[in-house]
């Protein structure tokens, strides 16, 4: 053992030394010591106030910190452009992309300064507008740099935008709408089990907290939109006990408080419900399960008004990922919906044609959030387009230091150049800040202001309640946005012309597989028969299948396998509590009747129909006339069975032969698979006759013997001398003289 240990000894010495760690991967520390020795963000801008500058001559503070090597020397400047703001939106992404515009112009603030022991250099400098030369207002391309003092090369750079808005100064007002979404995957197979135990930590302090958080934040000008399948899912939760995968759980009453705290968040607020679980409408249309997208949308609203006890509308959809085609948006026409909210570059402005002036001499205008779109519905939709570089700042990640506040700047700077860009638009385009009405007169405010949507990326949006809450206020207090509720939006007058909707093949590649939907389709069918069966219908499966279609499926197909294999054996159980009984039956003749019994072993009345079929009809064949049994539907009481007569002809001396059984819907669909019933048939063959006729002749002759030999003794009487001894009156079974006379 001394020996051993000391091998082992060895052996760890020279893998830990640095010959032996040459060229292995493997062997670079992992866990704190790894993180220990991540490198700090060089260069983190922690504030910049105020966010909006109205005054030439007021100061704006800039804070934030460098990181590097201890005791290295560093200079902290801010690179501006004087006298001419961004004049377009493009020109803000070239900007941040390092790939246009970029500031001619630098001011050091912190000379050449070394870091300290934790190499670190906190700043905080000041610079007014007038000091960066800003002579009018707009959207202007700012810049804090960090150099290395000795070389001047480049350590890090932060760029964002600062907005000068002058008090006095006219600027078109842009009406803002958010929508934000409250969704979750789901978390039941069947109603009653539940796949995962997440929901719980999730309400508690996770994401649904988070939600539930900027829920209680926000005004009522913000727009939620809640899936009731969620609601559904945390009602359960908080009722009673339940399965988690067969572990039984006991009720959560923190699920409760959230939904009590959510209803009050809410309340006054405008709400729209999803289609039940989110659904991946483009993928069900895709697939033909039109009848399933129709469905969600219905069962959708009336839940949501069921729990959150209000009316809840369902008319706007949302569809995962913000876009869809025509064939999609037809449905949901159909459906009832009467809005949707998509992307905006699904549904871009058409670009002028070569030769048309406007393409030369136009500024760009940010187009505006809604247009009319029109389907197979008597009346057009309105298509809610999302702004995407909004959109995209809103759900971003902003967990960073210094994250939430260039965001903020971002989004302001974004907004702004919106109505900016309204009120230096070239005459090429039309400018609904300035343009009249058809009588010349100046139009109203609610038709001169554009307006702008923004919503997270994502349906599974985790929100940090502070960011939300700090963009909100920064939104209200700018001088140019006016929020709006996103039902307030429909298009306005002169939409400009635009491109039909936008679905390419990746968005396509994207929806819920088709080998999973081909799942979906098969336990639709399987759970409609088990629902109709019953006297009373029931939809103890619908939920369960429209769970199956969330888009929160897109991209995990292994989960989603795991619930529908769920459901499948859920249904598999509820199907097999109707049964055939397979037990051998028998049948004597030519023809007859076999037995077959139906048992019910259900809490529920079931009204069933029956079809027989011949397994071997040159054995045994159904008496009707297609050579097929049906019944009408026949009532089978709850725990008992239901017995029914079936006419067969036996054939060629019959034998061991089979019917097949398969149990059906009211509608002519298979509940169940089909049953197999033995059956031994006994017929006549021709010995068997022969046998029958000549045991038929010996009884007869027995018969007619007897017959002949009662007269017989009728016509000779027994005398004194006949055989047998003795007078007729001593024999036993002799007959009284004066009872065999004549009266």
């Amino acid at each position: 053992m001394i020996r051993k240990a000391a091998l082992l000894t060895l052996l760890t010495a020279l893998l830990a030394s640095p010959a032996g760690m040459a060229g292995t991967a493997a062997a670079v520390p992992a866990g704190p010591v790894a993180a220990a020795a991540a490198p700090a963000d060089p260069l983190v801008v922690n504030e910049i106030t105020p966010e909006v500058l109205r005054d030439a001559v007021a100061p704006v503070t800039i804070s934030g910190t460098v990181a590097g090597a201890p005791g290295s020397y560093v200079k902290v400047m801010v690179r501006y452009s004087p006298n001419r703001p961004l004049a377009s939106r493009n020109e803000m992404a070239a900007y941040l992309s390092e790939q246009g515009y970029a500031p001619s112009n630098y001011n050091t603030k912190v000379q050449a300064t070394p870091l300290d022991q934790a190499g670190k250099l906190p700043f905080r400098f000041t610079v007014t507008p007038q000091d960066l030369r800003m002579s009018q207002a707009g959207v202007y391309p700012f810049a804090v740099e960090v150099t290395d003092a000795a070389t001047g090369q480049r350590i890090a750079i932060e760029r964002t935008f600062l907005t000068y808005a002058p008090k006095g100064e006219q600027i078109p007002k842009v009406k803002l709408a958010l929508a934000l979404p409250l969704v979750d995957r789901p978390h039941r197979a069947d109603d009653a089990t539940f796949m995962d135990d997440d929901l719980s930590p999730s309400l508690a302090s996770g994401r649904l907290a988070a939600l539930l958080q900027t829920a209680q934040d926000t005004g009522d000008k913000v727009t939620w939109f809640v899936d009731p399948a969620l609601l559904d899912d945390v009602r359960v939760l908080s009722a009673g006990a339940r399965s988690v995968r067969g572990v039984r759980k006991e009720a959560d009453p923190a699920a409760g408080q959230w939904l009590n705290g959510l209803r009050g968040a809410l309340t006054g607020k405008p709400v729209v419900a999803t289609p039940y679980a989110d659904p991946d409408m483009t993928a069900l249309v895709h697939f033909g399960l039109d009848k399933q997208a129709a469905a969600s949308v219905q069962r959708g609203a009336a839940l949501a008004s069921e729990v959150l006890g209000r009316e809840i509308h369902g008319s706007t959809a949302w569809p995962a990922g913000g876009r869809i085609d025509r064939d999609t948006l037809d449905e949901l026409a159909i459906s009832g919906v009467t809005s949707v909210l998509l992307s905006g570059d699904s549904l871009s402005v058409r670009a002028p044609a070569p030769d048309d002036p406007a393409a030369f001499t136009s500024t760009p205008v940010t187009p505006d959030g809604a247009a009319t779109l029109y389907s197979v519905a008597d009346k057009p939709l309105t298509a809610l387009l999302a702004d995407p570089t909004l959109s995209a700042v809103l759900g971003g990640n902003v967990s960073a230091p210094g994250a939430a506040m260039l965001a903020r700047q971002r989004f302001l700077a974004e907004t702004a150049m919106i109505a900016f860009e309204r009120a230096t638009a070239q005459p090429g385009l039309p400018d609904r800040s300035t343009q009249g009405g058809p009588d010349g007169s100046t139009p109203s405010a609610k038709t001169s202001s554009p307006t702008v949507i923004a919503v997270p990326g994502s349906h599974l949006w985790t929100p940090d309640p502070a960011f939300v809450s700090g963009l909100l206020q920064a939104a209200s207090a700018a001088p140019w946005l006016r929020m709006t509720s996103l039902d307030s939006v429909t298009p306005g007058r002169g939409e400009a012309p635009r491109d039909d909707l936008a679905y390419t093949e990746r968005d396509r590649q994207s929806e819920l597989s088709r080998s999973h939907l081909a799942t979906v389709r098969k336990l639709e069918r399987k759970a409609e028969a088990a629902a109709t069966v019953t006297v009373e219908h029931t939809d103890l499966f619908h939920a369960a299948i429209l769970r199956l279609a969330s888009a929160s499926f897109r991209g995990d197909a292994k989960r989603a396998a795991s619930f529908a294999q769920r459901v499948k054996e859920t249904i598999d159980q509820r199907i097999t509590g109707v049964s055939v009984l397979d037990s051998p039956r028998s049948v004597a003749g030519s023809n007859g009747q076999v037995p077959v019994s139906v048992a019910n072993n259900l809490d529920e009345d079931i009204e069933i129909r029956i079809r027989v079929t011949s397994g071997n009809k040159s054995r045994l064949a159904i008496d009707a006339p297609d050579g097929t049994y049906r019944t009408q539907p026949t009532r089978v009481l709850a725990g008992r069975s239901q017995l029914v007569n079936v006419p067969v002809i036996v054939r060629g001396g019959g034998g061991e032969a089979s019917i097949s059984v398969q149990l059906l819907t009211d509608g002519d669909v298979a509940y169940g698979n089909a049953v197999r019933v033995v059956v031994r048939a006994t017929g006549y063959t021709g010995i068997a006759v022969v046998i029958v006729g000549a045991a038929l002749v010996i009884m007869l002759a027995a018969v007619v013997m007897r017959v002949l030999r009662r007269r017989s003794r009728r016509a000779f009487p027994f005398d004194g001398t006949a055989a047998g001894g003795g007078p007729p009156e001593d024999r036993p079974d002799a007959v009284p003289a004066e009872r065999t006379q004549s009266p």
